[in-house]
């Protein structure tokens, strides 16, 4: 019985840690101003263009909640996006590639989805080498974004 209680943990956390990983999560103590600024540095520096940012609060804030800063960035490499568009349609609802980021009483949390779980979803070899370089390319920038100093 024991053994099957240390099974049944595991699993719970395997998925658990599983689940984690559709998700890449920083929290940095930059202002939420200066996080925006480095974020679209960042982006700019590993060649992607910002397509829009949203203003996310403003919607939450008329729904009775109370928040902090809130704001998508939808971004992505144009060229890239309209290729990958033309010859795989189906990936046209998971682009532009979007980071949110969120003020957190003195906290910036900066959060999107890995890219990588979208292999999950299409076997094509050619996507999810795209994939593995956009989770690379987003690890780096959030990295970048945590190792710089306030501005």
């Amino acid at each position: 019985m024991k053994f099957f209680k240390y099974i049944v943990i595991a699993a719970l956390l395997f998925s658990a840690s599983a689940q984690a990983e559709n998700m890449i999560m920083l929290r940095v103590s930059h202002s939420f101003d200066n996080t925006m600024i480095l974020v679209k540095e960042k982006l700019n520096d590993y060649g992607y263009k910002i397509a829009h940012i949203q203003k996310c609060d403003g919607g939450l804030t008329d729904s009775g909640y109370k928040t902090d800063f809130y704001k998508s960035i939808f971004y992505g490499k144009f060229e890239e996006m309209r290729h990958l568009t033309s010859t795989h349609p189906e990936i046209i609802p998971y682009v532009p590639l979007k980071i949110a980021i969120m003020q957190e009483k003195d906290t910036v949390v900066l959060v999107a989805i890995n890219p990588e779980t979208l292999s999950h979803f299409f076997p094509d070899k050619d996507l999810q080498d795209q994939f593995g370089r956009w989770e690379s390319d987003l690890r780096a920038i959030f990295e970048e974004v945590r190792e710089t100093k306030e501005l």
